[in-house]
């Protein structure tokens, strides 16, 4: 395994900002020099393209930097192996996914709940951005999730996420269900995560056989209803 050396192009700084959910972000690499950055964003395109194509026990790095169009010594200029960017691949990821879901997931979009029809509304739009970042590249997230098994550093990428998501779960359902029919949001964030994540895998093809387009449909409506049910009641 080649040792990691620094990025002659590179000037590592540190992201300290706390999101809604209290819990920090990583640090990213930032780059002063625009070739270098375009360098590795080309590096981590191509990295999620071979990773998705190929899967990550198959991957090399030459198919990698063939895929990007450089050199494997410039692929080492930047990563110190696969791994390394199959990390800074999914922490990216991630990370546009939480920010993504946190431009969504809001009191406020979800204030105006006074009707049945606006509340059902409501609760589709939460499955659909609970859904958001297992749908949007369904390969990547079985890679993702299956090297998370066997590695413990990218396994805590995964559980980071999930906490940070459940957080700002349990203080939309603070802010939008009536105290008396949710007592204990955090745990009620918790359970709706799971459900929402283990069906999202399902309709993706990614947990047991690809359902039929139908079955997909006939699922994610039957979570809605399931979740609408347990937020306010059979009305």
């Amino acid at each position: 395994m080649a040792e990691s050396r620094p990025d002659p192009h590179s000037e590592p700084k540190a992201r300290d900002s706390v999101p809604p959910s209290g819990l920090p972000t990583r640090d990213t690499r930032e780059f002063a020099q625009k070739r270098a950055r375009d360098t590795h964003q080309r590096l981590l395109e191509a990295a999620s393209q071979v990773f998705t194509e190929r899967g990550y026990d198959d991957c090399q790095t030459p198919d990698i930097a063939a895929r990007a169009g450089v050199s494997v010594g410039t692929f080492y200029r930047y990563f110190a192996d696969k791994r390394q960017a199959f990390i800074e691949l999914v922490e990216r990821h991630l990370e546009r996914s939480y920010e993504s879901v946190m431009h969504k997931l809001t009191a406020d979009a979800f204030a105006s709940t006074r009707t049945r029809t606006q509340r059902r509304a409501a609760v589709d739009q939460v499955v659909d951005i609970l859904f958001e970042s297992t749908s949007e590249n369904p390969k990547l997230t079985r890679e993702f999730m299956a090297v998370a098994m066997r590695d413990s550093e990218i396994a805590k990428l995964r559980d980071d996420f999930e906490e940070r998501g459940r957080v700002a779960l349990a203080f939309l359902i603070r802010q939008s269900v009536p105290a008396e029919r949710i007592t204990d949001t955090d745990a009620a964030a918790h359970v709706i995560s799971v459900a929402a994540q283990e069906v999202a895998l399902v309709t993706a093809g990614l947990r047991g056989p690809p359902p039929t387009p139908r079955q997909a449909r006939a699922l994610r409506a039957a979570l809605t209803d399931m979740l609408y049910r347990y937020a306010f009641g059979d009305e």
